[in-house]
């Protein structure tokens, strides 16, 4: 994977694309809200249908794991205070898992 490929604004971004697997995984850390990470979703240009096509809920938990492990290798203490999602993504099993875990790891190490 090629760090210098994670964008930073207020998300940190890496799409990660693997044959027929695409996903986009964008976070930004910061205090987890109690409900949990706030979700924002982004449409594709000349797009419209908000509805998520794939497994939210999954996606969320691969995200939140990825960091998880990075903090634990690191001893680091990031939070995943909002995830944007792109609804038409069609993401891979352990995809967004494996992508958040490298761009934790990236942050907590002061590399983006």
């Amino acid at each position: 994977m090629d760090i210098t490929r994670i964008q930073r604004s207020v998300f940190f971004r890496y799409q990660h694309v693997t044959g027929p697997k695409c996903i986009l995984v964008s976070v930004r850390f910061g205090k987890v809200p109690a409900h949990g990470p706030t979700l924002i979703r982004l449409l594709a240009m000349d797009r419209t249908e908000s509805a998520v096509q794939f497994d939210l809920s999954n996606h969320v938990s691969e995200i939140l794991a990825g960091v998880a492990r990075a903090n634990s290798e690191l001893g680091s203490r990031l939070e995943v205070e909002a995830i944007e999602v792109v609804p038409d993504d069609y993401p891979g099993k352990g995809q967004a898992e494996h992508v958040a875990y490298q761009i934790a790891m990236a942050v907590g190490r002061g590399e983006v």
